[in-house]
């Protein structure tokens, strides 16, 4: 995940009646659902799940979950959101909305929708109806409130290095409403503010009737909750769960691993900023810690390059000195130039094989021991982990002005650099 503007999170706040009213039953009259003028989309998850059916993950058979992380069945009804939920919704996004922009941009809420449609149904409520949204935030955040409204930052969409990303973070909250974490969180606030807070706060966990100005006050304790935190505990238990919500519904789980190793990055780079994420989200390190072991439980291979847009290899044609050759680049750099033709492959088809070749190699986890120079005479091939991804011929030698072995060993070098400069990047 890429660190840049103003770090800032709602999401334990916001979250927080979210997962205090997971088990509330209706206590609301029914009324039309006035919802704050945004663009949005709504849509009723399609789960697959008989009614009653004992699934919480789609791939319980094969992961298992980190030893402590508590595994919560799936409510009766699938986890509707209830009257009192969606009533609290309606009034804490209107709250909001006056502070945050909501910008009208169907093209990435349809990108957050499709994220919650797909984690939703291996999570213990996959019957909660969605809304999202995205505001105008330059903060790295999403948050979700009660009655299934579902908001990211801008800021968010853009640090992202993947719909993976992305739906880690996603994953992430939901896994907070789905353990109800916000439980302790909410009785806090509602301790701050007071008795009456607090006894309307216990009313509406109870199930009884609340009256319209009562959820007000309730709604407002979002605004006085934007800095509260959850525990490690909890913290912990949110990525593990949300690690196996990605993997049961096709995201690659080490996305989660890559959005805390940057908050850890953050965190180290920048202690200066206000705390934000880091106080609603804390302990990176030690969460980067747990869910790396839980990967390794998992036996999932802790490749981020698949999760992350670095190290992309690519190939384009550059003329020079009157001719068409062709060129390798690995992120910024150009990593070798084929100026021949060479078993019926023109310079630039060599170029093309050769960034395929190199970029498989990475892909699979290339580490720089794994590179080395082959000189064979008059040519020099480089090999990545035991595979030939570059070969340099007497005729791009010539071209030039050097030696096949001293353009493989620059090739070399240069991979190596990437490398290393990737790997200070994602160190913490």
């Amino acid at each position: 995940m890429k660190a840049k503007g103003r770090i800032w999170c709602f999401a334990a706040a916001a979250a927080l009646l979210v997962a205090s009213l997971a088990l509330a039953q209706p206590a609301i009259a029914d009324e039309p659902q006035a919802t704050p003028a945004a663009t949005e989309q709504t849509a009723p998850i399609s789960h697959g799940i008989a009614p009653g059916a004992p699934v919480v993950y789609a791939a319980a058979p094969t992961v298992a979950p980190m030893p402590g992380v508590p595994i919560v069945k799936p409510a009766p009804d699938g986890g509707k959101a209830t009257p009192a939920e969606i009533a609290l919704g309606v009034n804490a996004a209107q709250q909001i909305e006056k502070e945050m922009k909501v910008l009208d941009d169907p093209a990435d809420v349809e990108r957050v929708m499709k994220i919650i449609q797909r984690i939703a149904p291996h999570t213990q409520r996959p019957a909660m109806e969605y809304r999202s949204k995205v505001v105008s935030d330059p903060g790295i955040n999403a948050f979700s409130l009660p009655g299934g409204y579902a908001y990211v930052t801008k800021g968010l969409l853009d640090a992202v290095e993947s719909d993976d990303e992305l739906a880690a973070v996603i994953a992430h909250e939901m896994a907070h409403v789905c353990l109800n974490h916000g439980v302790d969180l909410a009785r806090r606030e509602a301790k701050m503010n007071g008795k009456v807070a607090l006894a309307v706060l216990a009313s509406v966990i109870a199930g009884k009737n609340v009256d319209p100005g009562s959820v007000a006050l309730i709604g407002s304790l979002f605004k006085t909750g934007l800095l509260s935190g959850y525990s490690q505990q909890a913290e912990t238990q949110a990525d593990a769960n949300a690690v196996v919500y990605l993997q049961a519904s096709g995201y690659h789980p080490v996305a989660m691993l890559t959005v805390i190793e940057g908050l850890a990055r953050m965190e180290i780079t920048r202690p200066y900023v206000e705390l934000g994420i880091f106080q609603t989200h804390p302990f990176p390190q030690q969460r980067a810690s747990s869910v790396r072991l839980e990967l390794m439980t998992m036996g999932i291979d802790i490749n981020p390059r698949l999760v992350l847009n670095t190290l992309k290899t690519k190939a384009d044609t550059a003329q020079e000195n009157g001719r068409t050759i062709g060129r390798v680049h690995l992120d910024d750099y150009v990593v070798f130039e084929p100026a021949v033709e060479a078993g019926g492959l023109s310079p630039q088809q060599r170029a093309e094989k050769a960034a395929a070749d190199l970029g498989h190699q990475i892909m699979g986890n290339l580490q720089m021991y794994q590179l080395r120079v082959a000189n064979g005479g008059s040519q020099a091939t480089v090999f990545a982990n035991g595979e030939a991804v570059i070969t340099v011929l007497p005729g791009d030698a010539d071209f030039h002005n050097t030696t096949a072995d001293e353009l493989a060993k620059q090739a070399a070098d240069k991979i190596k650099l990437a490398l290393w400069q990737e790997a200070v990047r994602r160190a913490y």
